[in-house]
């Protein structure tokens, strides 16, 4: 098992949440709540997890995954 560190921040300028994942380079945010924020980062990161099968080798072979995007803890991970 592996741990992804996903970063839920507020903006007190603007009023909003973003959220960050540094390992996947994703960067996002400018919703209203935090719950907002971190179901966008659960997307975010299935969908960068789901790739491009434009960019499939078509004569690899594979070695399909089932990766799960949930949080770790109700409480959150450090």
């Amino acid at each position: 098992m592996s741990l992804l560190r996903v970063e839920l921040f507020h903006d007190v300028e603007d009023g909003n949440w973003h959220h960050r994942v540094p390992a996947l380079h994703i960067n996002g945010g400018g919703t209203a709540t935090r719950e907002e924020a971190e179901r966008d980062c659960l997307a975010a990161i299935a969908f960068a997890l789901r790739g491009d099968p434009r960019d499939y080798d078509a004569g690899a072979e594979i070695l399909t995954l089932n990766v799960i995007v949930t949080p770790a803890s109700a409480q959150g991970s450090h």
